[in-house]
């Protein structure tokens, strides 16, 4: 009878076949089944180890977390999702770019059937939810929403398939929304320079042709051969300072009434805090740059009315309004030109009142329009794609030309190979839009649009003779845009919008505002493109209804709004005009 001895060695235990990477490792470990909840810790620190490396890892995460999505089990596929919203709420774009990818979307939803089910299981659930906070939060708030395309796609597909989302709070779409805290240069241009690492790792693992030249064009700009991270820097800087003296101006309105009940609002509390975390930033951007001097001293009185709020709102909390000193520092905000203009000056979408103004306020373009409380960007309504029927998945096609590489705002799209048509973009106005601002208005449409009514408004209106009006808004170096005003009925015009590109570029992704007197009713129809070709007069025309009450005698003003991209810059123009007499 023979014997058999076991030893143990002092090395440590080998693991059969191919055990993969460190943070596949990871992954594995906090998806098992023998966790009863996931493990928040264990997945912060894969977020944590992922933000380290870089490089192909946030790639390498996302296709083993959607493999075990896709596992038999559906105790790991909820731990997978769960390590995969933790992944892209804390490692930004880097996991944004994998997640927006067609192949992971395909991949995410390859157990979808082709109709809706009675009844979700709890993983279809939870990726429709996740695709909702994504759709949501990235393809609309996100500095490179550009690059999302897919998401919308894939969110438009499942809608059209009968999907329902399910409703998302909005305190967990908060924390995908960026930050209105103020960013040193140093910190802008860190998240720049690892944004763009995440571009080009991408761009050079793909490997077309055109992604080798896009990637080339990245690079010299990651060298520093191209002063364009500095440029984007310098206006990122500017318009977040220019959102925070809005908000203190905002403050500033709040607490010149002395009333410490009003330090109960909400909105009171958020300014302040806004304000208060964003004062030791002051210092830091002038440590880092100096050279700037009419940015400096801008700063420095910014930072003297801001000690000023901050000492006004602490002796209204303790109760010493009597203490209060009125703040006489003018409001300012930073135009993209470095000049400081008072709030007064800027144009509020919100408060249209009829008072008038002798001075004519001038076009107003850049990013001047950022951040305003009327938000007119959300009334931006876009028509979804329908796609055809067959498996729920974003199919391939052809390689498109690429896309010149844009810094900052404007990124690379780098998912350019997938032909889908471009979404139609419904351009709606608020009836209950107002306005306390001048109308910017030529010296021939300076006299009143509803004076020939005024005669009529007592008695029965009959039919008016048509007339036709065509007058000049605004005409920039881009952009020239014209009404023509032609009177329906008594009570009722036809205003037709025509944009018209003066520049040797195109102009692409334009989008157009309007906002009227709230006593009035505004119905936009839908623009005819987005796009207009270089040197091209009437490229897009947009028709819209005003509908005037009866007695309105004064001058009908409306504020409109124009936003396009051109070579991928974005550009904003506005104003106020004064609609001509017909």
């Amino acid at each position: 009878m023979s014997s058999y001895a076991v030893y143990l060695s002092d090395a440590p235990p080998r693991r059969n076949g191919n055990a993969g990477s460190s943070l596949s490792r990871k992954i594995h470990r906090a998806c098992r089944t023998a966790l009863e909840e996931p493990d928040l810790s264990l997945n912060l620190d894969i977020a944590d180890y992922i933000n380290s490396k870089q490089g192909a890892a946030p790639r390498e995460a996302t296709l083993t977390i959607v493999k075990l999505i896709n596992s038999q089990g559906t105790h790991t596929a909820i731990f997978a999702l769960a390590l995969l919203d933790v992944l892209v709420k804390n490692c930004g774009y880097p996991v944004h770019l994998q997640i927006s990818r067609k192949e992971f979307l395909n991949a995410l939803v390859k157990r979808f059937p082709e109709r809706p089910p009675m009844a979700y299981t709890k993983v279809q659930c939870l990726i429709l939810t996740a695709i909702e906070e994504w759709y949501q939060t990235l393809c609309k708030y996100s500095k490179y929403k550009e690059d999302m395309k897919y998401i919308r796609d894939m969110h438009s597909l499942l809608k059209y398939k009968g999907y329902v989302f399910p409703k998302i709070k909005q305190e967990d779409l908060a924390v995908l929304r960026p930050g209105d805290h103020l960013k040193t240069p140093s910190e802008l241009q860190k998240e720049q320079e690892i944004a763009q690492a995440a571009k080009l790792e991408e761009l050079i693992r793909r490997g077309r042709p055109e992604d080798l030249r896009e990637a080339n064009k990245l690079m010299k700009i990651m060298a520093g051969f191209k002063e364009d991270n500095i440029l984007n820097v310098k206006q990122t800087l500017t318009e977040e300072l220019t959102k925070l003296k809005r908000k203190a101006d905002l403050l500033s309105e709040m607490l010149a009434t002395g009333d410490s009940s009003a330090l109960d609002n909400d909105t009171v509390t958020e300014l302040y805090s806004a304000l208060k975390s964003s004062q030791p930033k002051f210092q830091k951007i002038i440590e880092e740059d100096n050279s700037d001097d009419s940015m400096v001293q801008d700063i420095l009185k910014f930072n003297d009315k801001v000690n000023q709020l901050i000492q006004q709102y602490q002796l209204l909390k303790k109760g010493k309004a009597d203490d209060v000193i009125p703040l006489h520092v003018p409001a300012q905000s930073t135009s993209k030109n470095g000049e400081g203009t008072t709030l007064a000056n800027e144009i509020n979408l919100i408060d249209f009142s009829d008072t008038t103004n002798d001075e004519p306020s001038s076009n107003v373009t850049g990013d001047n329009f950022d951040d305003l409380l009327g938000e007119l960007n959300s009334l931006n309504l876009s028509q979804p794609q329908l796609f055809g029927l067959g498996a729920i998945s974003l199919g391939a096609s052809t390689p498109s030309a690429p896309v010149e590489t844009a810094v900052h705002h404007n990124t690379v799209d780098l998912l350019g190979d997938f032909s889908s048509s471009r979404l139609s973009s419904v351009t709606a106005a608020s009836a209950t839009a107002a306005s306390a601002v001048t109308a910017s208005a030529s010296p021939s449409t300076d006299f009143d649009l509803l004076d020939g009514f005024a005669s009529s408004y007592g008695s029965d209106t009959g039919a008016v003779k048509n007339s036709t009006t065509r007058s000049v808004v605004s005409e920039s170096q881009n952009l020239k845009l014209e009404f023509e005003i032609s009177k329906i009925n008594a009570s009722k015009i036809r205003v037709t919008s025509y944009f018209s590109n003066m520049s040797d570029s195109r102009l692409d992704d334009l989008s157009f505002l309007v906002a009227v007197p709230k006593s009035c009713a505004l119905n936009l129809l839908p623009q005819s493109d987005n796009t207009i070709p270089a040197k091209t007069a009437d490229g897009i025309t947009q028709e819209g209804h005003i509908v005037i009450p009866e007695g309105f005698s004064k001058p009908l003003k409306v504020k409109w709004k124009v936003t396009y991209k051109m070579n991928a810059v974005p550009i904003e123009e506005g104003a106020v005009f004064t609609l001509p007499k017909i």
